[in-house]
């Protein structure tokens, strides 16, 4: 190791440990009082804008939370808004009996009706909030999965790998699913990273399919392109036949030419018949010109019905056009 890089590697080390330190103290100051708790620290840029909305009147919506109550339940973060007010994430934890039992994380921007009702601790530390949230997270329900969601949406690279350590073999199913989702939605390259290696080497064909639904999800240089290799390359016919259909919703430009070519060289009845569902829901017409491409070339017959069906449950110009030509 050279002098610079030793120097980094010490100063990680020790910022690292200041953090762990400063951990109890914080848990301290939560559990001073029972009840809601409120601290501000910065948010990922990946996480945009988290609220609660209220649909009305067909595409109007409204915006405002509740600590408690409907509206507590009713969040959702919307990864292509950002408003002023989105790059800070305000935390809020309710404590009963010294222990934090209720979670909720949304963009400062976002009324709170409620918000009065908190105790204020700023400032917090980033990393100490995560290393909070993360002990949260064991408790599991409701709270542990909000947990997580308050991490994810941290602008903080310990996020990334409370994440990662939640996603691991030796951690509850449906805790290492979630982690794999927000993993996709808000970490970036790191997060993908981490979600391609549970996709490439966990035993558990089941989960794997959930990483590659979590690749997907990610707006990461190189998403595409690993879960078309995952559709190539995985042992399973369900996860290669999952990984057809993420590839279409996806949208990438190549994805009717990719999933046409699965097609052809897949064997697996189950991933053939996958791939012609996937075709069906590529967007623009594609779905239409690449089915109709299959009816005219010559894959199994079995291949060729289930894009006449596909295609049939197409009202586009397109497809009538071509029922119009065969029945002619």
């Amino acid at each position: 190791m050279n002098l610079p890089n030793a120097r980094l590697w010490l100063l990680a080390v020790l910022c690292s440990g200041s953090a762990l330190a400063a951990e109890p103290a914080l848990t301290t100051r939560i559990a001073a009082a029972d009840g809601w708790v409120g601290y501000r620290v910065a948010a990922t840029a990946d996480a945009g804008e988290s609220c609660c909305y209220t649909i009305t009147r067909g595409s109007q919506r409204t915006a405002g939370c509740r600590l408690d109550g409907k509206a507590a339940r009713g969040s959702t973060i919307d990864t292509s808004a950002r408003s002023p007010g989105s790059d800070t994430l305000a935390v809020y934890l309710h404590v009963a009996g010294g222990t934090v039992d209720q979670v909720r994380a949304w963009s400062a921007s976002c009324p709170v009706e409620d918000a009065d009702a908190a105790r204020w601790i700023d400032p917090v530390e980033p990393g100490q909030s995560v290393a909070v949230l993360d002990r949260a997270v064991e408790h599991g329900g409701e709270t542990g999965e909000q947990a997580l969601v308050a991490i994810a949406q941290h602008g903080d690279a310990s996020a990334t790998a409370a994440l990662e350590r939640n996603a691991g073999p030796g951690r509850p199913r449906e805790r290492r699913e979630q982690a794999l989702f927000w993993l996709g939605q808000t970490r970036g390259a790191d997060g993908l990273a981490t979600i391609l290696r549970q996709a490439r080497s966990d035993p558990d064909p089941k989960l794997r399919e959930h990483a590659v639904f979590a690749a997907s999800q990610s707006r990461a240089d190189g998403a595409y392109a690993a879960v078309h290799a995952i559709a190539r390359e995985d042992a399973a016919a369900s996860v290669r036949g999952r990984a057809l259909f993420w590839m279409a919703q996806m949208d990438a430009p190549g994805a009717d030419r990719d999933i046409l070519a699965a097609l052809s060289r897949e064997t697996s009845e189950s991933v053939r018949e996958e791939a012609v569902f996937a075709l069906s829901q590529l967007d623009d017409g594609r779905g239409e010109d690449a089915l109709i491409a299959v009816l005219r070339g010559d894959q199994p017959r079995e291949v060729k019905q289930r894009a006449l069906f596909w295609l049939g449950q197409s009202d586009s110009p397109r497809a009538l056009a071509f029922f119009d030509e065969v029945l002619h």
